[in-house]
């Protein structure tokens, strides 16, 4: 299934302490200039310092799709983790290693299960990766925290919503921002009801159409669990298969349930392939949503499927527009990368580099081991996302990690639920 079985992968320590300085030089020159995925454009860095000697630089590396169908998303995650690096960096770096600044380096998975463990590898080896994130896609996520383990480098998940990630394989380097799969659907099990019975509309029954893969049938098992402790009954379920090029079939059984709410489960390009097919059929559904999608909370996803995605509801973390922060990384994005910043997966990707920025004041140091015992004790307030203070559980998930929901309003998707982070009303 992966390929990080192939060679043992000794610690970047111990690494670069028996190749030696010289050859941790090549390497980095052989990385910088010929792209190998790296999208630094200067290879490996190792200003970083485990024995008490100075630190000039901490490096960050991003096991991130550049390319391929989720290549939008992972170059949005990329620029959003290498804007709160400058954010840090502007603000006088690490305090506690005198200032030294962070360095966002990022490499390409290609969104590919394969990719997972080597480009894991050689954000550890090329780049000296101190702390690691990614990987998007739940398979690359489960290849490359394995690698990262078995390194002893932090791994700090952005985005990946399977349960299977952390849930019963006992990692010690791995932790993950967002919520998983269980967390998410139930957030949406839970929510969506409230919002319906506040508004007077009912929500008896349900039609589910999920990606047939790891993220989507951790969802699908969630749903098929706590809908019905919320008092609605899932009546018709159909999955489908990546890259499936129509859904008219789905789309046919959904009608034919007429169910209160149809739920959505899968990526983007599945979203708009989903929408498309219910007008082939000419059926909307009393309550169009999503769970775990950004069929109704990314604004280019939005886009592509045009007024029908008006009113649909959708829930997948977000900043939190209290914030002023919330309004300087959006202003900032566009300045530093000329367009909008329309990507919600980036706020996972930014509140990381906060997280990895306290765990290194709370170590004072770019020892591993160091930086993994500070990620077990911090709890870490100021990030932009919509939820409460990060910190993690002994099994590396969040405690407070929240999905809130949103709603397509006029072809933009606004914060709704709950109160306490709602941007705007929802309207049914």
């Amino acid at each position: 299934m992966i390929n990080d079985s192939k060679t043992p992968l000794r610690s970047r320590r111990n690494y670069l302490k028996a190749v030696g300085v010289g050859v941790a030089a090549g390497l980095a020159g052989c990385t910088g200039g010929d792209g190998g995925g790296n999208d630094s454009g200067n290879g490996g860095t190792n200003t970083g310092s485990s024995n008490g000697g100075a630190v000039e630089e901490v490096v960050i590396g991003a096991n991130h799709p550049l390319s391929g169908f989720l290549g939008r998303s992972g170059q949005a995650m990329t620029n959003a983790g290498k804007l709160a690096a400058m954010h840090v960096n502007e603000a006088g770096g690490i305090e506690a290693l005198d200032g030294a600044t962070l360095k966002f380096v990022s490499r390409d998975n290609k969104g590919s299960q394969e990719e997972g463990a080597p480009v894991e590898q050689q954000l550890i080896e090329e780049d000296g990766a101190h702390i690691l994130t990614g990987c998007f896609s739940s398979p690359v996520t489960l290849a490359a925290t394995q690698v990262a383990e078995r390194a002893g480098i932090p791994h700090v998940i952005d985005v990946s919503v399977a349960n299977s990630i952390l849930q019963g394989r006992g990692l010690n380097y791995a932790y993950r921002i967002q919520t998983p799969a269980s967390g998410m659907a139930g957030d949406y099990a839970r929510f969506m009801p409230e919002i319906t019975a506040a508004s007077g509309v009912p929500m008896k029954t349900a039609s589910l159409v999920y990606l047939d893969n790891a993220f989507g049938q951790s969802i699908r098992e969630t749903l098929a669990t706590d809908l019905p402790e919320n008092g609605v009954e899932l009546v018709e379920e159909s999955a489908y298969t990546f890259g499936q090029e129509s859904m008219d079939t789905e789309a046919t059984r959904v009608k034919q349930a007429n169910a209160d709410a149809f739920i959505f489960v899968g990526y983007g390009g599945g979203g708009i392939r989903m929408m498309q097919s219910l007008q082939n059929v000419d059926y909307r559904p009393p309550l169009l949503t999503g769970t775990s999608t950004p069929t109704f909370t990314d604004d280019d996803v939005i886009a592509q499927i045009g007024k029908f995605a008006n009113g649909g509801f959708g829930n997948n973390y977000e900043f939190d527009y209290n914030k002023e922060e919330t309004d300087k990384i959006f202003a900032d994005y566009r300045r530093e990368y000329g367009k909008p910043l329309g990507v919600t997966h980036t706020v996972m990707t930014y509140s990381m580099v906060k997280v990895a920025q306290a765990a290194l004041e709370e170590a004072g140091s770019v020892d591993p081991d160091d930086i993994n015992e500070a990620l077990k004790r911090i709890t870490v307030e100021d990030h932009p996302a919509a939820m409460g203070p990060i910190e993690f559980k002994e099994n590396g998930e969040n405690k407070n990690a929240l999905s809130p929901m949103l709603q397509v309003q006029n072809l933009d998707a606004q914060l709704v639920w709950p109160e306490k982070y709602a941007q705007t009303a929802p309207k049914l």
